[in-house]
């Protein structure tokens, strides 16, 4: 073989190991690219996981917390929603229940009645029931005939004004209309005034 044969056959064997190392370099690259990528990504994704692990956790313990908030107040809830109930039966009942009523106002006369300041009923008429069923309730409407001191006069008033709220147990109730005339018209102070007045009251039912 010639030296011009063994030189081209050197400079060809040296071009190719120049190309092959290029490769090698070039795939290097991708490879080292591609896995710092993807690990980046694998990284992101372990973080992404364990946020979404420790979400997770304190959801657990929030419904843990709830549910046994729950449980420790159920009977104090059933306990309120009961005694919610039985106010609103007392309150708003679901039939007319003229007897009780009577019985109410009696409680009211004894209640009120004092030596120095009398509240006296002498009767009470009821009237025909007006029902309202499309707006879910009705009215049992009755007059009363009472001799009051001018302090039981107002108390009595205020105590149908407040009527129908649950804590105090007095049905509900309200004053259409009212006449009244006095005993002792001279005496200057108005709360020892003995009053005689006849009210017009509608009592609420369901």
């Amino acid at each position: 073989m010639s030296d011009t044969s063994i030189k081209l056959t050197k400079r060809r064997q040296r071009l190719y190991m120049k190309a092959y190392g290029l490769l090698v370099i070039i795939l290097i690259a991708t490879v080292g690219t591609y896995s710092y990528f993807k690990w980046q990504e694998y990284s992101e994704l372990k973080t992404g996981y364990a946020s979404n692990l420790q979400a997770v956790e304190t959801l657990q313990d929030e419904v843990a917390n709830e549910k046994a908030y729950y449980v420790s107040s159920k009977d104090e809830f059933d306990d309120l929603q009961k005694t919610i109930s039985q106010g609103l039966e007392t309150v708003f009942p679901t039939d007319d229940e003229y007897t009780k009523l009577v019985r109410d106002m009696d409680t009211i006369e004894e209640e009120l009645a004092t030596r120095n300041n009398p509240f006296e009923v002498a009767n009470i008429d009821f009237q025909n029931v007006v029902k309202n069923e499309d707006v879910g309730y009705s009215i049992l409407p009755f007059r009363m005939s009472i001799r009051s001191s001018g302090y039981n006069f107002t108390k009595f008033l205020h105590l149908i004004e407040t009527s129908g709220t649950l804590n105090t147990d007095v049905r509900l109730m309200d004053l259409s209309s009212i006449r009244l005339n006095f005993e002792n018209a001279d005496v200057t102070d108005s709360r020892a005034q003995i009053i005689n007045f006849t009210v017009q009251i509608n009592a609420y039912y369901q």
